[in-house]
């Protein structure tokens, strides 16, 4: 997988930005495409079997209610922070729940009272933000589905954050551990 990642890396470099931009996005998606003809190769060698799994995998974590309010919890606390600041969101989420001084489920976690924020606010839940929406579940898939990724390991055991513009009054403590993004993150 690491080396489809890699041809994938390499094959994404051949077209400049600018230039797609330029050329308009049908150049784009036919050099996608024709990079996954490109790539076919490196795949097909697995056993049918083991790509069908995988994909049922990925489909089951994407249908689960866990996913769900995981990926409700990322929308709404960091849509508008990078991938690594969504992420580690999703890996503070998931260690309260690992965490024997929270729920045991991600939907407990997130509904506890006044935890999050978002939550608890009285406003509209409602998802606006479509693209944000689809980046916050692959998000909550990433982290459920792989955790093993290096930010999970950077932000083990640490079961608080809160936007930098905000001094919660259980901030001092705690103890920081790394800011990404907008968020300060504490064990």
């Amino acid at each position: 997988m690491n080396k489809l990642i890699s041809i994938v890396k390499e094959q994404t470099k051949v077209l400049p930005s600018e230039k797609a931009k330029a050329l308009g996005g049908a150049i784009a998606l036919a050099g996608l495409f024709s990079m996954g003809i490109a790539i076919k190769d490196q795949v097909t060698h697995q056993p049918e079997q083991k790509v069908e799994e995988r994909n049922n995998e990925y489909v089951k974590a994407l249908q689960n209610r866990e996913v769900e309010w995981l990926a409700r919890n990322i929308y709404h606390e960091a849509r508008g922070e990078s991938w690594e600041g969504m992420l580690a969101v999703g890996v503070v989420t998931l260690n309260r729940v690992k965490s024997p001084d929270y729920p045991d489920t991600v939907e407990d976690v997130v509904k506890e009272y006044k935890q999050f924020s978002w939550f608890w606010d009285g406003m509209s839940d409602r998802v606006r933000n479509r693209t944000a929406w689809k980046k916050a579940k692959a998000a909550a898939a990433e982290v459920m589905l792989n955790p093993d990724l290096p930010i999970s390991k950077q932000l083990e055991g640490v079961t608080h954050y809160h936007a930098d513009y905000v001094a919660p009054y259980w901030a001092s403590k705690k103890m920081e551990v790394t800011t990404i993004g907008r968020h300060v993150f504490y064990m």
